[in-house]
């Protein structure tokens, strides 16, 4: 945005004991250390992009959030939403842009859907608090973050850039509101977004329905497009759409932008010569924060499958290939979820699509990291959002893992000789390297490696497919020249009952050499391991000479950790929670900011059965009862009961 720093010296500091992720003070920015210091022998690639992006996003603080700055705290998504976009932009420049942006919606479905769907649900500019510490939210973040990338998909790039230097000339020096931004936007462009303006105000996550079919006289393909909103008002909601030619396999509607306004619309394309018929691809690029269904009373399951199936082999849009394959992934594993549940054509639709992307040569030589995120199954959590909008009925964590776990093994003893192979290729050809890189193609390969090893050690049923499994995983471990990978094969020999297991936990310890950053990766891979006596394992860690609640990053990479791990934070017995209500009530009298945030692992009890339930507002009574009770820790465990 031709935005140019305005000092000649930009000082940081690097400190451990830090609640924030980092601070942009003009000057002198303040970062965790896990953002700022990372070497190949420390630091994953995951972490090698969370520091560049964190670094770029402090950087570009010094317009958008120092030099033009909020007129309050109402207001915080003005600087934080619009950076996040800022910085999201930064590393897809950097790196790949179609990983990037699947990694981010993965991120805002897995945390800012659930929040929108909890008793902390808020507009991206709320409208009331108790503690302002509890306003850093995955809403006024991430969502906020997304409403401004769809004022570039309404206004188009160089529209958004006009709107960003107009917002620039008015207002550098200045304290401003979203209304202010959202105004240099409409008068640069001389476009009306009054409506628009609704998504500052609006809680929730609004569902788009789709349904679609063939005129026979007119000859011309309907879309209908349905929006429901928790305010029960239309929002204007830009969705990218192409439609795809069954015949040619070619878009015969390339990719445009769709303005939904109203609660329901029908938009109209002319489909004369597509005999074979069209598949729709929605939302393309993820263009709005939005769940997307398909309107069951109108479109036939069969069809549903097929169009998903489809869009995974043939979709020319990258994110919606990826989504395709994704849908489904999930409908599969939901399957597994039921009694007796057993459609052949569906699981035909998903061992056709896994096999498919493992056999794609193209995406091998190209671009791993793209073939590495088609093979990842969905997670967990993204399985929980998208299984409480599908089904009436209550979560089940621990059921969730289950079946996902059925497929994941499916798969692996369905295509365990390709998976092993490209495996052993990618191995070779790492250990030719001379020096590990931190590229976009070396990060690439390895995150398709470690995910071709996750799936080798799903097949572990016999002492003999147990043995190999450790066998792969402890070669790595101890062959890996960078953490990247040694973190992947420790990661899987934790959820192995062998004897490498032991052995690969003590020398991590060891080689961490009382490395912080390392330490917490230590904490964390056990507090995530998918083993019965995982909460033991907590537990006993928390009374570990390096474990100290005091510290917010060996804080967060044990107990916050251990409630990620939701089948045994959420085990039916109740013990998770109690210990983490314990945990709280001592952490609350060191560090409330760190404490309210784990509290919202306990706030969302009505999405589970009595039973969890139950169990979860009794730890939150017993924290609301706390003598000496933080304000943030107050207001999070208020609104959770009420």
């Amino acid at each position: 945005y031709n935005l140019e720093y305005d000092l000649d010296l930009f000082n940081i500091v690097a400190v451990g004991d830090f609640n924030m992720g980092a601070m942009e003070n003009k000057g002198l920015n303040i970062f965790n250390t896990a953002y700022v210091l990372a070497s190949p022998k420390t630091a994953t690639d995951g972490d090698y992009m969370r520091v560049e992006g964190v670094i770029g996003h402090e950087y570009f603080h010094n317009w958008t959030g120092n030099r033009v700055t909020c007129r309050d705290w109402f207001q915080l998504t003005l600087k934080e939403g619009l950076t996040v976009f800022r910085d999201q932009e930064f590393s897809s420049d950097m790196n790949s842009r179609a990983v990037k942006r699947i990694e981010d919606v993965r991120g805002l479905r897995g945390r800012q859907f659930a929040e929108d769907a909890g008793p902390l649900s808020h507009p991206i500019r709320p409208d009331s608090y108790i503690s302002m510490d509890n306003f850093y939210t995955a809403t006024v973040y991430s969502k906020g973050a997304e409403v401004i990338r769809m004022y570039q998909t309404i206004l188009g790039v160089e529209g958004f850039k006009k709107g960003m230097e107009l917002y620039f000339e008015r207002h550098d020096g200045d304290a401003v509101t979203c209304d202010d931004f959202l105004a240099a936007m409409s008068d640069a462009n001389t476009y009306d977004l009054s409506q628009f303006s609704r998504w500052y105000n609006t809680s929730g996550t609004p569902t788009v329905s789709y349904s679609y079919k063939i005129n026979a006289e007119t000859k011309k393909f309907e879309l209908t497009l349905s929006q429901t909103t928790s305010s029960g008002k239309p929002l204007h909601i830009p969705i990218k759409f192409g439609l795809l030619s069954k015949g040619s396999k070619q878009e015969i509607v390339q990719t445009q932008t769709l303005h939904l306004k109203d609660l329901s619309q029908t938009f109209e394309f002319s489909v004369e010569d597509e005999l074979e018929g069209v598949v729709p691809s929605l939302l393309r690029e993820f263009s709005a924060p939005v769940k997307l269904v398909a309107d069951s009373d109108r479109l036939s399951n069969d069809l549903i499958i097929a169009d998903l199936s489809y869009l995974a082999a043939n979709d020319t849009d990258g994110f919606n290939k990826w989504e395709a394959a994704q849908g489904i992934y999930t409908k599969f594993i939901f399957e597994k979820l039921l009694p007796g549940g057993d459609d052949t054509d569906l699981s035909k639709f998903s061992l056709e699509a896994f096999g498919r992307t493992l056999k794609d040569k193209s995406s091998l030589e190209k671009d791993c990291a793209i073939m590495a995120y088609a093979l990842t199954l969905p997670s967990e959590a993204g399985l929980s959002e998208d299984f409480l909008t599908t089904f009436d009925t209550k979560l089940d964590p621990v059921a969730i893992r289950k079946a996902r776990g059925v497929v994941k093994e499916l798969f692996a003893r369905s295509y365990y000789d390709e998976i092993m192979d490209i495996y052993n290729i990618l191995t070779l050809k790492m250990n030719e390297e001379e020096e590990l890189k931190v590229d976009a193609e070396s990060i690439g390969r390895r995150s398709l490696r470690n995910v071709l090893l996750e799936y080798l050690c799903a097949v572990k049923t016999t002492p003999e497919e147990l043995s190999t499994a450790a066998k792969v995983a402890y070669s790595q471990f101890e062959t890996s020249n960078g953490m990247t990978d040694k973190l992947a094969a420790l990661g899987a020999l934790v959820n192995l009952d062998c004897d490498e297991r032991q052995h690969a936990l003590d020398q991590f310890y060891v080689d961490a050499d009382g490395d912080a950053l390392v330490l917490n990766k230590w904490f964390s891979v056990q507090a995530l391991a998918n083993v019965d006596d995982v909460l033991d394992r907590v537990k006993a860690l928390t009374k570990h000479p390096d474990f100290t609640l005091a510290n917010p990053n060996r804080c967060r990479s044990l107990i916050t950790a251990f409630t990620m791990n939701a089948a045994k934070y959420h085990a039916e017995d109740g013990e998770g929670y109690k210990f983490l209500g314990e945990i709280l009530t001592e952490l609350d009298k060191l560090n409330p900011q760190i404490s309210s945030r784990m509290a919202s692992s306990l706030i969302q009890w009505r999405r589970y059965d009595c039973n969890r339930a139950d169990m979860m507002k009794k730890e939150l009574e017993k924290l609301r009862n706390m003598e000496k009770i933080s304000s943030d820790l107050f207001e999070v465990v208020s609104r959770g009961l009420n």
